[in-house]
């Protein structure tokens, strides 16, 4: 349990968390892609035209499900590399250096991978959130530079400028040689690694990228490397030619607060406005606003079926959990299906509409990602890939717990939780 410390600590940042609400614009058009089918011509050029970024075809994905299927190959690609890695993360966690029996975490792993490429003259840029990643030790960013690494401590706390404080980067990123990208959900750290066997232990997805679509990733690296160094990355190492590696076709989107176009929140609505089927929502953090969930709603009226996954009492931040509970009972009264994930702490990011169109990488489906962090997601229009993001989806619900109107009561938190998420919601 929490000490009076901590708690206290959590108090204070959320506090501080509402009061520099009022800096980040958070409005968006709620009739966003309505009338507008997923996988129409018009729904693609309506996201391209929201974004500025376009469908690619000819790329590969490949999907990666638990630390043990996504960290060798991430960590294989690194040390690969031949001319450039770029990095970023908003969560990651090294050993403490001062006890000679503590193991190496994974993150240790990552940060020798790229100090020995960068000693092997590879240009290696990491950006590191100051506050997900402040359980990285200052002996390992000292080896990482000494090695010839650039690191980027992303918005580190400063008085005189409190809102870029609450401004995360939550992006996840690794692109080595411009050639190959990864993104999803992982953080690195303890928890991640394994296949999710413990309720301590994060079950996520990471998705390795081929293709034309890399560039895209690159660019998303890039925007937060200039803003933090001024530096623009540029050439060969970085954007070389890239040829189709497979059958594909994808859009990469990020975001930021600096964006008033809001592409990410504004392609999740279009999702929502245009689903005519089915749509599958399996999300860590869910805490849809209010045109969100009238989007949602509205969905279930016209018939398409949703299925909405969320973690149990296990998830890291009750707030969130307490905040989204506040409206199970009108989603179940729509005809929305709601489960728990019971085996592990659900950290993916997954939305699949209509058996078609899959939306994944770092943003959850709230406020905080589409308004206030910097978060990156891929689009992808395949059949076949939604039928995979499906069969895993099902594969979770079997260790799943079905929300019920008559469990519903089981699970409500204390009404002055409650209305403690309720002044937190659009913050969480």
């Amino acid at each position: 349990m929490p000490s009076a410390w901590a708690r206290a600590a959590r108090l204070l940042a959320c506090s501080f968390a509402l009061l520099t609400a009022s800096c980040f614009n958070s409005t968006v058009d709620p009739d966003f892609g309505q009338g507008i089918a997923v996988g129409s011509p018009e729904f693609f050029a309506k996201l391209e035209a929201r974004s500025g970024t376009r469908w690619s075809s000819g790329n590969r994905v490949r999907t990666l499900v638990n630390g043990d299927e996504f960290f060798p190959p991430m960590l294989a690609a690194i040390r690969k590399a031949e001319k450039s890695i770029t990095f970023e993360t908003f969560a990651m966690a090294t050993a403490p250096k001062n006890l000679n029996d503590q193991p190496l975490s994974i993150a240790d792993h990552f940060f020798r991978a790229m100090a020995a490429r960068a000693r092997a003259g590879v240009q290696v840029k990491v950006i590191l959130d100051a506050i997900g990643c402040r359980k990285v030790q200052k002996e390992d960013i000292a080896m990482l530079r000494k090695a010839g690494a650039e690191v980027v401590i992303f918005h580190p706390p400063n008085p005189f400028r409190p809102w870029r404080w609450n401004n995360r980067t939550h992006r996840k990123i690794l692109v080595v040689d411009g050639q190959i990208a990864y993104t999803g959900g992982a953080g690195f750290g303890y928890t991640w690694n394994g296949d999710a066997h413990t309720k301590k232990h994060w079950r996520d997805n990471q998705y390795e990228i081929t293709g034309p679509a890399v560039a895209d990733f690159q660019r998303s690296f890039c925007e937060n490397w200039k803003e933090n160094t001024g530096e623009e990355l540029q050439g060969f190492s970085y954007f070389p030619p890239l040829r189709a590696t497979g059958p594909t076709r994808m859009q990469v989107v990020w975001d930021s607060p600096a964006d008033r176009r809001h592409p990410i929140a504004h392609s999740v609505l279009a999702t929502i406005n245009g689903a005519r089927e089915s749509l599958f929502i399996q999300q860590a953090y869910f805490v849809p606003n209010t045109d969100f969930r009238k989007a949602l709603l509205a969905a279930a009226a016209r018939g398409v079926k949703i299925t909405v996954m969320v973690p149990n009492e296990t998830i890291d931040s009750k707030p969130t959990r307490h905040a989204s509970q506040i409206h199970w009972k009108r989603y179940l009264a729509a005809g929305i299906q709601l489960y728990q994930y019971e085996k592990a702490r659900l950290h993916t990011k997954v939305i699949v509409a209509d058996a078609r169109l899959s939306i994944v990488g770092s943003a959850n489906l709230d406020g905080r990602s589409f308004f206030i962090n910097d978060e990156n997601n891929l689009h992808v229009d395949s059949r076949v890939f939604a039928r995979e993001q499906l069969r895993i989806i099902r594969k979770d619900l079997l260790h799943s717990t079905r929300i019920t109107p008559a469990n519903l009561s089981s699970l409500k938190p204390p009404f002055y939780q409650t209305i403690f998420a309720r002044l937190l919601e659009e913050q969480l």
